[in-house]
């Protein structure tokens, strides 16, 4: 009987390695890293008018007037009430 050849294993390019996905945990949050604040003022400075639309699908249009860490309000005409939003039940604001 012949003996058995010892296999060569190749060696992996380690370009190729499989990256690993980032741990959603440690992901910066926008109130973290001032994304949201620069935002938010940029949009009270120029006077914006803005959609702003519900996690439940209310919309309202207005101007951003005031911003703090969970909440800000939107003024609905330039005489009018303006409406306190908490940020959590927001799902996105867009410029008109």
């Amino acid at each position: 009987m012949a003996p058995f050849k010892k296999q060569r294993t190749k060696r992996r390019n380690p370009a190729l390695r499989s990256r690993k996905m980032p741990d959603l945990h440690n992901l910066a949050r926008p109130q973290d890293t001032g994304s949201e604040t620069n935002y938010l003022k940029s949009l009270i400075d120029s006077r914006a008018k803005v959609t702003v639309v519900l996690k439940n699908g209310e919309r309202f249009r207005g101007r951003i007037r005031y911003y703090d860490r969970d909440c800000f309000s939107v003024g609905l005409s330039i005489h009018g009430p303006r409406m306190f939003i908490r940020k959590e039940n927001v799902s996105y604001i867009s410029e008109e």
